[in-house]
């Protein structure tokens, strides 16, 4: 299905997001592409949503049964909330230093995960793993880069911040991350033993808790985890 099949509509805000492509919409699926327009145009009506649905199915057929229009507004009701999208170089630019901070404490003899703490557009905060320097289990990279950031902000609430951090968080530290306020966060690869975003629970997925972080990652699996996986390596 080409690029012209999307309603003149839609066309022209999707241009706007430099998302105006059946490829993205395939890719991305139509409920985040919806939350996309739903964010930057908040009018935008539950037509666009059956429309990116049809697309993304690669029908021609944008006439959806009553059924299936109830069963999509039910999806997007589900999802838990989402901000604008980051931008990729944003991203790397953050994960960067994230990496320089796991860089350190390799220096230590650490197991090398580092994380920074993203506040309008400025780093307010780093943390790199501690728990053999400090002796304590809970002086993860994120712990410290948070407890870094509340005392920057004076605030122990963290809502308009965005965590960084080089491997996906553990149940302690999602706890920490979700009861923080933080907005969002990125993380590079997987930790597929205690990873709680998606590798072995996905606490931020349970829309009961009162407050709702966004989860990007893993943004490149065998990037970040080449640190980790080295020091594991050299440690038997």
């Amino acid at each position: 299905m080409s690029d012209t099949n999307i309603p003149y509509y839609l066309k022209s805000k999707l241009e706007r997001l430099n998302l105006a492509s059946t490829e993205l919409i395939r890719q991305h699926g139509y409920l985040e592409i919806y939350s996309q327009l739903k964010l930057a145009f908040p009018s935008m009506s539950y037509q666009a949503l059956y429309d990116l649905y049809c697309l993304a199915q690669q029908s021609l057929c944008y006439t959806l049964a009553p059924e299936k229009q109830t069963e999509l507004r039910t999806e997007f009701k589900a999802m838990t909330p989402r901000h604008v999208w980051l931008q990729s170089d944003t991203i790397k630019h953050f994960l960067t230093a994230a990496e320089e901070q796991a860089q350190l404490a390799l220096e230590y003899n650490e197991i090398p995960i580092g994380a920074v703490v993203v506040h309008q557009g400025e780093i307010i905060a780093r943390g790199y793993n501690r728990t053999r320097s400090d002796n304590n289990i809970m002086a993860h990279a994120e712990i410290v880069a948070i407890l870094a950031a509340q005392q920057c902000l004076q605030n122990y609430r963290l809502n308009e911040c965005d965590l960084y951090v080089t491997i996906e968080p553990c149940l302690m530290c999602s706890g920490a991350i979700i009861n923080s306020r933080i907005k969002r966060v990125v993380y590079g690869a997987c930790e597929l033993k205690t990873g709680a975003c998606i590798s072995q629970h996905q606490v931020f997925n349970n829309k009961k808790t009162n407050h709702h972080t966004e989860v990007i990652g893993p943004i490149d699996q065998k990037y970040y985890s080449r640190l980790i996986s080295d020091f594991f390596k050299n440690n038997q």
